[in-house]
């Protein structure tokens, strides 16, 4: 098979709106279009648009060519592929690969032409239809022409390469390698099967039968060890036809051990705690159409903070990242897109359909440990339907891959008595106590909660955080200011929980690198969670940064935080630093202040550090490690380092704190015990009209919360949150019992 990639020359054009199977295809090859290359998103001038579009590229023939495909990495989200005039497949899902035959009357021509009509529209049949990440819709990764003979492998195969790869260590230390091969007009051929451990020979060869899997044997193999070492075999599949090479597909794989339980993670037998950070695909700019160097980058940022474990949220991210994951030793929690899961049967058979994808075609990589199957659905409700729908994805995740964990992610109102608990092997909490709701201190008493209701239940922490917009800056940072310091003072304050429990199996820090979110309009920033410790162009490492690579590396260094709240009004000031070192020293202004330890956290603290009008260098060490930064002592702090404020206190964006009766209605109640009050209810349908059908879903988590995720994308008024509080306060809680109108 010859893989050609198909990058330039294409033509795309936006259509007009309506349902994408409606298209009349003559018109959209008339629409007029722009010269591109892949990948590429339908962003107009880098911002997000939602519609339908058009891709056109033409291809020149070979009169060689038996059988050709076309190989797209994934299109996002809905497309119908045309090969000249005729429907040759199509896709339903942004996020996994595909592949479509081209008819053979196609090939006997010169040339013939691709027309790809792509949607990414919002479709409550196909996951994900909501979220909180921008869709972008288009080609994000590259397309390939896959060109081979007449006996193959079967590349439709749930865009596999028509080889799945299972692997398995025995009690004596030997490796299993099963290969499952899936092949097309291959009576008369012959599989022979290789594996390698470097390229100077192979360490075991068989030649099998094509009509059923074949297991090979591999002695005393070497592990995959995560960090420890990140062995990886090669394995090479070949079909000959009468002593003549036809096809050959080759992978990469690993032999490790996975379990867990009430006590934790283990990997090959031995305690693994997770010390994880999450992250999406996109980045400035580029938005989803990342380049390879791009992707690698973003881990050289993840070992550079010390991190072993990575979450590739919330959808199958592209082949660069988990062949990252392999090779650098990070165990990788993968997943597919069920973010918000209806009755539908459409929806749950495309959920079906994605995990699919994503497990065959991401099988035979050791990083990956766990398949998620669902995040926060129960934010809108727990249901019934909903615990079905979950034992058949995690029913179907063991039955196509045997060796390995399934797990899911539920938001903080899910009890641990929830049916959604007692589904998946391991069970992780998106918590944001102290940033969204409560205080640090939540985590411990929630965690230990859940461990003592269940403490056969492997749990961990799959998302915590706080936004950070770098304008803003407090030497007293409270919640929701969106200060560097807050989110700085809310890891080291959170972390700490999570470290002290050793049966959880891990956490994964939300989020590695800011990512767009078109419904977001808060603490200075539009159309970007700012949870991350790295900025969405990956050019600032955020304070918190540091204090992961305090905790998890080994690298000895220095930071001093505060640089970007470079001017100051106070006459001292306290001077903090992250390090892993043991202690460290402190100069200001060439003198000598002193030297401290560390505080066992990560932080080395100077206080009452006395400043002078005008530019201060301070400079901290610990032998030959150094880092320094200048501040600026001035009478009056720019305004700019706070948000504006409500004149009660609260920055325009909270909705939580305030005012607060606590016998009366409030936005810090469940959206289901506001609907479920007549008047209540009824502040909601005259102060959100056109959203209140969002709202009856009788979500569980605090109504603010759900307001401002919504109304954030589709009002411009930072009143109106605070307004709906105020006519909720005006009525009772005790007539709550009454049911909905």
């Amino acid at each position: 098979m010859l893989r050609q990639p198909i990058l330039d020359r294409w033509q795309f054009a936006r259509l007009t709106d309506g349902d994408l199977n409606e298209i009349c295809l003559a018109d959209a090859l008339n629409t007029r279009g722009e010269s591109i290359s892949l990948p590429h998103t339908m962003a107009k001038d880098g911002q997000p648009w939602r519609g339908n579009a058009v891709y056109r590229r033409l291809i020149q023939t070979d009169p060689r060519w038996k059988n050709v495909f076309v190989e797209f990495e994934a299109v996002d989200q809905c497309c119908r592929v045309f090969i000249d005039d005729i429907e040759a497949g199509g896709h339903r899902g942004g996020y996994s690969r595909f592949r479509v035959q081209v008819p053979r009357e196609a090939l006997q021509k010169p040339a013939f032409e691709i027309a790809v009509l792509v949607t990414n529209a919002v479709n409550e049949h196909v996951s994900p239809h909501f979220g909180d990440f921008t869709v972008y819709g288009g080609i994000p990764r590259p397309v390939h022409l896959l060109i081979c003979g007449e006996t193959h492998f079967d590349y439709l195969y749930h865009g596999t390469d028509g080889l799945i790869l299972r692997t398995a260590v025995d009690a004596a230390g030997n490796g299993i390698l099963t290969a499952e091969p899936h092949l097309i007009n291959a009576s008369c051929a012959l599989l022979t099967l290789s594996v390698w451990e470097d390229q100077a020979r192979p360490i075991a060869l068989k030649s099998a039968s094509i009509s059923e899997p074949t297991q090979l044997i591999l002695p005393k193999v070497k592990l995959w060890d995560g960090r420890k070492s990140s062995m990886l075999y090669t394995v090479e599949a070949a079909l000959t036809v009468d002593g003549q090479a036809v096809d050959s597909v080759t992978l990469k794989t690993g032999f490790r051990r996975i379990e867990a339980d009430g006590r934790g993670l283990r990997l090959n037998g031995q305690p693994c705690f997770l010390r994880g950070v999450a992250k999406h695909q996109d980045r400035a700019k580029a938005l989803t159409a990342v380049a390879p160097e791009q992707i690698a980058q973003d881990f050289d940022l993840i070992d550079e903070i010390g991190a072993n474990a990575v979450r590739l949220s919330h959808y199958q991210h592209s082949q660069a990242a988990y062949d990252a994951c392999d090779k650098r030793g990070i165990l990788c929690w993968a997943e597919i897109p069920m973010l918000k899961m209806t009755e539908d049967e459409a929806l749950q058979e495309n959920a079906r359909q994605q995990l699919t994808e994503l497990i065959l075609q991401n099988i035979h990589h050791p990083s990956v440990y766990c398949w998620g199957i669902q995040n926060e659905i129960a934010m809108f409700r727990d249901a019934p339907f909903m615990h079905e729908a979950c034992r058949a994805l995690n029913d179907l995740a063991h039955r196509l891959d045997p060796g390995r964990l399934t797990a899911c992610a539920n938001l903080y109102p899910v009890p641990p008595e929830s049916k959604l608990n007692g589904i998946t092997d391991l069970v992780g909490y998106n918590y944001y106590f102290g940033w969204y709701y409560g205080a640090f201190g939540d985590y411990g008493k929630a965690l230990d909660a859940f461990h003592a209701a269940r403490p056969d239940t492997p749990v961990g922490i799959t998302e915590y955080g706080a936004d950070a917009n770098l304008a803003l800056h407090s030497a007293d940072p409270k919640c929701k200011d969106y200060s560097e310091e807050y989110q700085a003072l809310y890891h080291e304050s959170v972390y700490p929980f999570l470290k002290a429990r050793p049966w959880l199996w891990g956490s994964y820090v939300w989020n590695m690198f800011d990512f767009s979110s078109d419904r977001r309009n808060e603490g200075g920033t539009k159309g970007v969670n700012a949870k991350g410790l790295v900025t969405w162009d990956r050019t600032v490492r955020k304070d918190a940064f540091y204090y992961y690579k305090a905790q998890w590396s080994d690298a000895p260094f220095l930071h001093i935080c505060g640089r970007r709240y470079e001017k100051r009004a106070a006459d001292a000031v306290t001077v903090k630093v992250y390090t892993n070192c043991p202690e460290a020293t402190l100069t200001v202004n060439g003198q000598p202040f002193g030297k401290a330890a560390n505080s066992g956290n990560g932080t080395v603290t100077f206080e009452n550090v006395s400043l002078r009008f005008g530019s201060n260098a301070i400079v901290v060490s610990n032998q030959d490690i150094t880092d320094e930064i200048t501040l600026e002592r001035v009478g009056k702090e720019p305004e700019g380092y706070r948000l504006p404020d409500t004149g009660t206190g609260n920055v325009l964006n909270w909705f939580l704190q305030g005012e607060q009766k606590a016998d009366c209605f409030s936005i810090a109640c469940t959206a289901q015990q506001v609907l479920e009050n007549p008047r209540a209810s009824a502040v909601l349908r005259e102060q959100t009209p056109g959203l209140y059908r969002v709202l009856t879903e009788q979500s569980v988590i605090p109504l603010g919360l759900m307001l401002r995720s919504i109304l954030s994308r589709d009002t411009e008024d930072p009143e109106q949150i605070q307004r709906i509080n105020k006519l909720l306060q005006e009525i009772p809680l005790k007539g709550s019992e009454d049911r909905r109108e």
